[in-house]
């Protein structure tokens, strides 16, 4: 039993390291994925080794970018299960923690960028649906926390989860432009070049929730003392 558990916890640690590596090559240049070469150079294996744990350069990102959303899922899970006051201001502090925690970790952001484009396209279907699965199953879960919490009826929070996160994607594609574009001359007095993309998430956040809120047939919230 104990040389079984050290053989795992030894595989699962070389995954850490060729994801944590694939990570780091990313951040340098993310507009593109990094050869499966490169993250064996970066990782000190072998560039056989990396085939024994995945199949391509696009299953390693999809691998990063399913821990991203699970990790992003969990934070949402944990606000929700620990809110306390009532519906207005949970929402309220909520949006403000979505855009924090949004900004503070821009990988999320990028590796989903690449998601439909460049990374289910070259999966198989088994590794596609297993990717999808796994991030529904997180965003379930979050959901059922937001409607004990919000008093919402079920699957709505789960909905409202959805729809959050398509704005965060589409204001982030708007917004992540090139540098050396933003500041042209000829570019540089467009709207778009104007973004910010906390600022502008968090007023569209707080706008399509406001309204979502007053439009929810929902019984109250519980108080913070409610059981």
């Amino acid at each position: 039993m104990i040389s079984y558990a050290s053989a795992a916890e030894d595989k699962e640690a070389r995954r850490e390291v060729i994801l944590e590596a694939a990570l780091a090559l990313f951040l340098e240049d993310t507009r593109r994925l990094p050869t499966v070469a490169a993250v064996a150079s970066r990782s000190k294996l072998a560039k056989g080794t990396i085939y024994i744990y995945f199949d391509s350069k696009e299953q390693i990102f999809a691998s990063l970018l399913i821990r991203e959303l699970r990790a992003f899922i969990a934070f949402v899970t944990r606000y929700f299960e620990n809110a306390r006051g009532d519906g207005p201001e949970i929402v309220a502090e909520f949006v403000a923690q979505y855009v924090s925690y949004v900004r503070d970790h821009p990988s999320l952001m990028w590796l989903d960028s690449m998601g439909y484009a460049m990374l289910e396209p070259n999966l198989t279907d088994a590794q596609a649906l297993d990717l999808n699965l796994q991030f529904a199953e997180a965003l379930e879960d979050a959901g059922r926390a937001m409607d004990a919490v919000l008093g919402l009826p079920q699957g709505e929070g789960v909905e409202l989860l959805i729809r959050s996160f398509a704005l965060t994607r589409g204001l982030w594609q708007l917004v992540d432009i090139p540098q050396s574009v933003r500041t042209n001359p000829s570019f540089a007095s467009h709207p778009f070049a104007r973004m910010d993309f906390g600022r502008d998430l968090a007023r569209a956040l707080t706008q399509y929730w406001r309204g979502a809120w007053e439009m929810s047939p929902r019984p109250d919230a519980p108080d913070a003392g409610g059981s």
